[in-house]
This record gives structure tokens, C-alpha cells and sequence, in this order.
């Protein structure tokens, strides 16, 4: 992927956390950190992300998701979702599936293996270039009212922007509604513990960049290597999830890329894990300072967040 450049006064660590804190299905530090990402003037970001982590971590709630059109009302409706796709077995086809198509949308034609599935790829990377045409395409393709409601807040999501992988995501999503039909909403298991602030300060932050560049002058381990094994063994990580052929054949063909095989990967973040921690550690005390004192919350059978006193 091309790297684009940030705007400096982004709050990156917050942003981060939140994803990872959905990852790793701490709903109550979710809802958190949206309130601080609020305070911090962050929240048009927030209404244009949301519908990306649903297409990332559990693409089957896009058909619960839109935002509603009272101001006062949205913030609510963000918590509500991103604690419920917190508490969620995460489902990951539609991250896979989107980003082996944008890479094909971008000429990189080593996500194709001649298997009948590359298809589906050629699909998604047909949609990339002629969006307009794909969303048309996607309505008269629906066979069910929920399918059909699914499809309506996926192009509502993709219309708000994000880079351009993002909305290859959710397109996947409408895709695979249209193919495969909808999962069942399954619960994450019981998973909750100490959450490790640190995992937030990743690739995508400064502190992370400059820990995993550090790293990477030391012998045995390459800059190149070490930012996507770092995703893949650590930050993109999720705690329960259902079984993903596109995720894992995007994994595979990433690793893949860099010259890795899944285990070796393993192996180098090994390696690299306890000092990547010890040159966050500070940065890593401060997160918690910040968001490790969180008010309880829960969902409902509705599956609707509320805070419990």
C-alpha cells in the first residue's frame, strides 16, 4: 500500500487505541476512549470511521449501523455499535477480501493464485474503479429485506469517506452479503482481563514507528519485515473470531510479500515483542493513566450499550 501522510494534530494514539480496544473486545475501554476522542474535537473522524471497524472486525453488523441524522443522538449511536462489535466474534472476510482487491485495483497482480476464488478479488477490484456502477449493481442484487438494509448502510458508510483500502472493506461487505448471506451475530467469549495499552501504540502512531524502526537496525531484523509482522502477530490481532479464508490469504499473501511465512513471523515478533514493549513503556503508562479507570458498561439483549453502576 502507498503510505499517506497524517495530519499532525490527529490524535493517532486515541484512534489507535479504539480499534484495538474493539480488537480485543474491551467495550467498556471503547467507550471511553470515544468520549476522550469527542472531547478532543475528533468527532467527525468518528462518524466517518465507524463504518470502517464494522467492516474490519465484524462486517455482518453493518446492517445495524447508521448514523442518525440528530446531532445529539450520534455519539450514542457510535458507542452503541462499537461496544456491540466489541462484543462480537470478530468476522474478518470483509478486511481480507478488500484489501487483496485493492492491491489487484492497484496493479499488484500477486494476490491472484489462479484458484476459482481470485473471482471474487476481481469483483471487489472491478467495484474500486467503477464504485457508482458496483453500488447499482449491489442493490438489484438483493433478495432479502436484510440483505437489502445491509447494502443501504454499506454505501451510506462508504459515501463518508476513508482511505481508499477503508472503503474497499466495505464494499467486501455488500459483497458478501450479496454471496454468502449474513452470519449470525455470535458473542464474543469471555475474555476480559488487564488490557495491554501498549498494543495501541502501533505502526500507525509516532511512538510505534519510532520503537519498530529502532528495532529494525538490529541484526536479524528488517524495517520492511518487522511493520507488517508487527500487525499481524500483535496489533491487528482480535481476541475471538470466527474462521476466515480472506484473512487469511491476505496474511499469507502479505507475509508472503516481505519474504515470510506465518510461523517465521511468529517467531521474529518473538524476538522483537519485550523490547518493542520496554520502548513503549512510558508512553504506554501514560494511555493507561488516561483510560485505565473506566466506568462498566454492558449490552443489552438488544444489543444496545448502557453503562452499569
Amino acid at each position: 500500500m502507498p503510505m499517506y501522510k497524517v495530519n499532525p494534530n490527529t490524535h493517532q494514539d486515541y484512534r489507535s487505541l479504539l480499534q484495538k480496544a474493539v480488537r480485543r473486545s474491551n467495550d467498556t475501554l471503547v467507550a471511553k476512549v470515544i468520549d476522550h476522542l469527542h472531547e478532543a474535537g475528533d468527532t467527525a473522524w468518528l462518524k466517518r470511521r465507524t463504518g470502517v471497524i464494522i467492516a474490519e472486525e465484524c462486517w455482518p453488523l453493518m446492517a445495524k449501523w447508521e448514523l442518525p441524522k440528530n446531532p445529539e443522538a450520534q455519539l450514542e449511536a457510535i458507542k452503541n455499535i462499537l461496544t456491540q462489535v466489541a462484543s462480537s466474534k470478530k468476522f474478518k472476510d470483509a478486511a481480507g477480501l478488500g484489501t487483496l482487491a485493492y492491491a489487484l485495483s492497484e496493479g499488484d497482480n500477486s494476490v491472484l493464485t489462479g484458484s476459482s476464488e481470485d473471482y471474487h478479488i476481481k469483483c471487489i477490484s472491478a467495484a474500486i474503479k467503477d464504485a457508482k456502477k458496483y453500488w447499482k449493481w449491489a442493490i438489484s442484487q438483493c433478495l432479502s429485506d436484510s440483505v437489502t438494509k445491509l447494502v443501504i448502510h454499506a454505501e451510506k458508510a462508504y459515501r463518508k469517506g476513508g482511505w481508499p483500502w477503508d472503503r474497499a472493506f466495505i464494499q467486501a461487505t455488500a459483497y458478501l452479503a450479496i454471496t454468502d448471506g449474513i452470519p449470525k451475530w455470535q458473542p464474543v467469549r469471555n475474555v476480559k482481563g488487564k488490557f495491554p495499552f501498549w498494543v495501541a501504540l502501533d505502526k500507525h502512531t509516532p511512538q510505534g514507528k519510532n520503537a519498530l524502526r529502532k528495532i529494525s537496525k538490529q541484526p536479524g531484523f528488517s524495517w520492511r519485515q518487522l511493520n507488517w509482522v508487527s500487525f499481524y502477530c500483535e496489533s491487528g490481532q482480535v481476541d475471538d473470531s470466527t474462521p476466515s479464508q480472506w484473512w487469511n490469504r491476505e496474511v499469507e499473501w502479505r507475509l508472503g510479500k516481505v519474504g515470510l511465512s506465518f510461523d517465521a513471523a511468529k517467531t521474529m515478533w518473538i524476538k522483537a515483542r519485550p523490547e518493542f514493549i520496554k520502548l513503549l513503556q512510558d508512553e504506554s503508562a501514560r494511555l493507561e493513566e488516561i483510560f485505565g479507570d473506566s466506568i462498566p458498561c454492558d449490552i443489552d439483549e438488544n444489543g444496545q450499550f448502557y453503562y452499569v453502576f
